[in-house]
């Protein structure tokens, strides 16, 4: 039997590589982590509670920063990817990008990990992020991002962060990026309400499955004051002084009643 020409193999080689190049390069974009696929499978039933406990939880954090003069949150990832998946899509859909889809979160030890569908055209992926958090200032939020992939594929970091420090920033959030030892790292400042400058985010710790938020409010700059009433000395004072006024010079008739009304010692 003939044994195939070195030129035949090379071309046999050349065609399988174009054939299953493409298979290969979706399956790699197409890739879902594992906790990505766990959150999705979750039951219609179980993500509406969590997502009514996210918000009461939020709703009792709220109340407790305008009350309180230290506050603290905790909030599970279950809790977290409920709303998103709830609340989020119906309520806040256009907060996103149009190519974004069904944002989670997962919370590990010191880590967040956070994965989105996008869709460009043709190519669909998903993109996940993991990062570690900490607050170098109060109400700064740093994220240092240890890893960018689509599918299981790197991905460059300005290709992903340029494009969504941008649409944040349009929607009021002071963001921006920048390398530190060769590693982006994603800086968020919080603002507060102009007539709630006391409100400070001191630490986010990130444990197993869920985050802990801890900040203070200054509450003497947050309340306001209830004016002071003057005294009786100053109101009667003021009083007769408009009589004065409405009476007419001295020598007008009521000028001279008002002086026969009040008694001489």
């Amino acid at each position: 039997m003939r044994k195939p020409s070195k030129r035949v193999l090379i071309v046999g080689s050349v065609l399988a590589t174009l054939v299953t190049a493409p298979a290969l390069v979706w399956v790699s974009l197409s890739y879902e982590p594992q906790f990505y696929r766990t959150m999705n499978k979750l039951p219609r039933a179980q993500r509406e509670a969590e997502a009514k406990r996210f918000v009461a939880q939020s709703l009792q954090l709220s109340n407790n920063i305008r009350n309180e003069p230290v506050w603290e949150a905790v909030f599970s990832d279950e809790e977290v990817n409920a709303w998103l998946a709830e609340d989020l899509v119906t309520q806040f859909a256009d907060q996103l990008p149009p190519e974004v889809h069904d944002p989670r979160v997962a919370f590990e030890t010191d880590r967040v990990t956070l994965a989105f569908r996008l869709e460009q055209g043709p190519v669909k992926s998903v993109i996940w992020v993991v990062a570690r958090p900490r607050v170098p200032e109060g109400n700064v939020l740093e994220l240092t991002l240890e890893k960018i992939r689509a599918g299981v594929l790197p991905v460059p970091a300005d290709d992903v962060l340029d494009r969504i420090a941008e649409h944040v920033r349009a929607r009021g959030v002071d963001v921006s990026w920048k390398r530190v030892d060769g590693r982006p790292v994603v800086l968020v400042r919080y603002q507060p309400d102009a007539d709630r400058e006391d409100v400070e985010l001191e630490t986010v710790q990130i444990s197993a499955g869920q985050v802990r938020l801890t900040g203070k409010s200054n509450r003497e700059r947050g309340i306001v004051r209830a004016p002071k009433l003057p005294t009786r000395k100053v109101l009667q004072s003021r009083f007769f002084r408009r009589n004065t006024q409405a009476s007419g010079g001295p020598d007008s008739p009521a000028r001279g009643l008002h002086r026969s009304a009040v008694p001489t010692s």
